[in-house]
């Protein structure tokens, strides 16, 4: 099977998360180049830099002059969105307002800003690839009332955009994991990892990040003439419908 990947440049934000720095291995793997960016610590980026050979660097997907400043000369071919904020759990009537005001500002505004430094380069070059990461979450969840809100607002952006590049050659595709074991949704928790396992990821078989990056690499690794318009992977256990785990209180 060809090799789509080789030679390629790809820029994956959120890169030295759980998912985000599976899917910059998988690339480099690929032979594909890869500029690595996240918010994290730089002993972090360092060790993605190590593992895989990628280039990382800081970058807050929510600074729009920063991601202009650093993404739009890089003429990538391939965008992969992987920031992400997750928030604490509770009622769409008792967040906090800072919290609100940072899953929107992470999960939509700092999707736009990525997408204003990357896409008119594509355009101009009629080839790329966008992916954006949403969640079976925009379903809706109960728990995740503005998380849920931010990943129905990324299903709309990318269908938006994949009809608004047409009739360009630029693919865009929406990837809906269902729950992956990355250690996020600790955020739910006050930040507690041991509740985290307790009530999200030990009563069933989750997803591994491996596995979560595996169906990007796959969908980005596909021939020119072919778009992964959409694709969600989840869990066996994991059912939508509140959404609900299989094995789970109350399920």
């Amino acid at each position: 099977m060809k090799n789509y990947l080789a030679g390629k440049y790809a820029i994956v934000t959120g890169g030295t998360g759980g998912i985000g720095s599976e899917v910059t291995r998988l690339l480099r793997e690929s032979e594909c180049d890869v500029l690595s960016v996240s918010v994290d610590s730089e002993e972090k980026r360092c060790v993605v830099a190590d593992r895989t050979g990628a280039e990382a660097v800081y970058l807050d997907v929510t600074d729009r002059d920063a991601c202009m400043e650093i993404l739009t000369h890089r003429n990538a071919d391939i965008l992969i969105n992987a920031s992400g904020a997750l928030g604490r759990a509770g009622t769409l009537f008792d967040q906090p307002v800072a919290s609100a005001q940072r899953l929107v500002n992470v999960n939509i505004l700092g999707v736009q800003n990525c997408l204003e430094a990357v896409v008119p380069g594509m355009i101009e070059r009629n080839d790329g690839h966008v992916v954006l990461i949403g969640s079976v979450a925009l379903y809706p969840s109960l728990g995740q009332p503005i998380y849920s809100a931010t990943k129905a607002a990324v299903h709309s952006m990318a269908s938006n955009l994949r009809m608004e590049l047409y009739p360009s050659r630029v693919r865009v595709t929406e990837y809906r994991p269902g729950r992956v074991r990355t250690g996020m949704h600790a955020e739910m928790f006050g930040g507690s990892h041991e509740e985290a396992n307790q009530r999200v990821y030990d009563p069933v078989q989750t997803m591994a990040p491996t596995e979560a990056a595996e169906g990007i690499v796959w969908a980005v690794s596909q021939p020119p003439h072919l778009c992964v318009s959409q694709l969600e992977v989840l869990a066996t256990e994991h059912v939508i419908g509140g959404v609900r785990y299989k094995g789970m209180p109350g399920s």
